[in-house]
């Protein structure tokens, strides 16, 4: 067993008494503290022929010279609220004990360590844990350390239901007393989903017998193990780390919340903040503080960041979330420590796709046998007929963003100035003579474009994350491309541009380049 941690047979029992409600609610008190505790780390849990963690990638991370291991976290949490219309908190229940999952990805050698940790807060929004590196190539390459960290009530029932032994000890009580909680708890935005929302909860499992809001400490603690040398129980032989947070679309609006209400509040004993820097992609609006609390509202000033943190802040989202982006738009922040930056890339979706040709990522991605296992039965939004689905390759900005974040950390390097989609009068997207926005982050498929790219089909519901394409005719190809080498030649110049914006890395753009060579534009 390793040196510090905690045998799972022997903590068994315990854990499984501490599933009841730890009794009556703290009295609400303005400008609330947090929990600075550092959690207790009970594993790794072992792997055998029976029983493995969902989202593993065992065999590509040994391959890769590489350790994945899977944990769980034991600790205490309050459940938050907003304190009035401020950004003070105040703590509505609590506290109460958790106990939650974090996968952790390693160089198997400790003198390959990079030195950066990437912190993934698993997305929730299928009702399973779902995520990945930022760019696991480079990843590997570097010796960075990837950890996701399960954060929603619903996705721990799903980590239950596909394999109830393994995952037994995962505690999200509820710590409030029953005449405290609601009936029907938020799994989703309500402002985000409308309609859709109600048929996305009925489709879950969310209890008010468990409560979300737990989160936030779990997350806090979760940096203060990394920050401290309890870290060896997680990362055994590793220095002192610099600690990233990033997650998508629901992920980043738990981002946003954490960022609004505690990052000021969830420090390391010298100070300074757990987490030194952040990349919040597709996810530009807070997410509710608790179960049972209201979704802050689009105009309510603490959906920005204000005042600008002292540590860097990138905010990345795609052309789709701009009917409720508008309302979180805000410019550059910088200060000696950190900031926000903020870029919106013309054309994409919410899902970012990849370069044509470039196999997507496989790590995080579970079998179709495990995603049975763990999951409910969810709806899903339709494209309705007539209409191509979006399928914009952006990935490269996205893990351009995660390296230039890298560099504004560790070197002081900052990113490239924010740059946002234009509006109109009315709120809208502005679009060029072929239908693409105008502004925003450029790559070359809206700079020498073959379709026509809408973020969204509707503000709100499932329309929201789907995107359409309409193609060129042959005729509007040959008009804009007398031939494949005038094509190719204003592509390669194009991402020659993004390249020296620092948008994209040069492997990305070689990848993009052969594409563009490779595709039958005009056709023959």
């Amino acid at each position: 067993m390793r040196r510090g941690a905690t045998s799972l047979a022997a903590c068994g029992a315990a854990l499984m008494l501490a599933t009841g409600s730890p009794g009556a609610a703290a009295v609400a008190t303005p400008s609330a503290k947090v929990i600075l505790a550092v959690p207790e780390v009970i594993g790794p849990v072992p792997v055998t022929a029976t029983s493995h963690p969902f989202l593993d990638a065992k065999a590509a991370m040994e391959a890769a010279g590489y350790v994945e291991e899977e944990f769980f976290l034991r600790g205490r949490a309050n459940v938050y609220d907003w304190a009035g219309a401020t950004r003070d908190l105040k703590v509505v229940a609590g506290p109460g004990r958790y106990v939650t999952r974090i996968l952790v990805r390693r160089p198997r050698d400790p003198a390959r360590f990079s030195g950066n940790v990437e912190v993934n807060i698993l997305n929730a929004s299928n009702a399973i844990d779902a995520g990945a590196p930022m760019d696991a190539r480079r990843m590997v390459q570097q010796g960075d350390v990837w950890i996701g960290i399960t954060t929603k009530a619903l996705t721990a029932a799903a980590l239950k239901r596909f394999d109830p032994q393994r995952y037994a000890p995962i505690d999200w009580s509820n710590p409030a007393p029953p005449a405290m909680r609601c009936a029907k708890p938020h799994t989703i935005s309500t402002l985000l989903f409308g309609d859709d929302a109600a048929a996305l909860a009925n489709s879950s499992d969310a209890s008010p017998e468990t409560e979300d809001g737990l989160v936030w400490d779990m997350i806090g603690q979760l940096g203060l193990l990394l920050k401290s040398e309890q870290r060896q129980k997680i990362l055994p032989g590793f220095g002192k780390p610099w600690v990233y947070m990033d997650g998508t679309s629901q992920s980043g609006e738990y981002m946003r919340t954490w960022m609004v209400g505690f990052h000021d509040r969830y420090r390391t004993p010298d100070g300074k903040p757990v987490y030194d820097g952040y990349l919040e992609i597709v996810g530009p609006l807070q997410i509710h503080i608790n179960q049972c609390a209201a979704d802050v509202a689009f105009a309510d000033p603490r959906q920005k960041v204000i005042p600008a943190p002292d540590a860097p802040y990138m905010v990345l989202y795609s052309e789709a979330e701009t009917w409720f982006g508008r309302y979180t738009r805000q410019p550059d922040m910088l200060t000696p420590k950190g900031g926000i930056v903020t870029y919106q890339v013309a054309g994409g979706p919410h899902g970012r796709g990849e370069i044509p040709g470039v196999a997507p990522e496989q790590i995080g991605r579970p079998s179709a046998a495990d995603v049975a296992k763990a999951s409910l039965p969810r709806p899903t939004g339709v494209m309705p007929a007539g209409l191509v689905r979006n399928d914009y390759p952006w990935a490269p900005v996205a893990r351009g963003a995660y390296h230039n974040l890298q560099l504004w950390v560790r070197q002081g390097v900052m990113p490239p100035p924010g740059t946002l989609v234009e509006l109109d009068s009315a709120g809208e997207v502005k679009r060029d003579q072929f239908g693409n926005a105008v502004g925003g982050v450029r790559l070359p498929y809206v700079e020498v474009p073959v379709a026509a790219y809408r973020g969204a089909l509707s503000g709100g519901g499932f329309g929201s994350v789907m995107g359409s394409k309409t193609a060129f005719t042959p005729d509007q190809l040959k008009a804009l491309y007398p031939d494949h080498a005038a094509y190719v030649a204003k592509f390669t110049a194009s991402t020659d541009r993004a390249l020296a914006g620092r948008w994209i890395s040069p492997e990305d753009a070689a990848a993009m380049k052969k594409a563009a060579e490779d595709a039958a534009v005009p056709p023959q």
